[in-house]
């Protein structure tokens, strides 16, 4: 079973309508200690959309997480942000991160940008490469 995890019904909803629009079953739990909304669907899908479905999970998750943090605690509590990372073999983490340099970065670049960055420097640390910066492709 693949799990997806969010905090926010309007960020679920619009994973719910992508998985609807797939055709895929799809299941919704309730996790007990957090309260947030748990997507679960069979992983006997076709391998294209289980790619797809895990590149608008990340897009989503990115929104879901920074939406959290700006609406969960009063401005002025803030000390992190948290970024859910999505890693190769399948497991889940955040990063905290200033949420003034979130707000900064998200005031010049767009949230796929913002995810793009992130996803390039997840996929350097789980596939180291020593090469020259010039022989790498982005």
């Amino acid at each position: 079973m693949l799990d997806y995890l969010f905090f926010n019904p309007s960020i679920a909803e619009k994973f719910i309508d992508f998985m609807n629009k797939n055709n895929l079953e799809w299941t919704q739990e309730i996790e007990k200690i957090q309260g947030a909304i748990v997507l679960k669907t069979s992983e006997d899908i076709d391998d294209a959309i289980w790619d797809a479905l895990d590149e608008h999970y990340d897009k989503l998750g990115l929104e879901d997480a920074l939406l959290s943090d700006r609406h969960s605690v009063k401005a002025d509590d803030i000390d992190t942000a948290g970024v859910y990372i999505q890693l190769k073999n399948g497991q889940q983490t955040i990063a905290a991160i200033n949420p003034l340099v979130v707000n900064r970065i998200l005031d010049a670049i767009s949230m796929d940008e913002f995810n793009d960055f992130i996803e390039a420097i997840v996929n350097s640390v789980e596939n180291p490469d020593d090469s020259a910066i010039c022989q790498k492709k982005t």
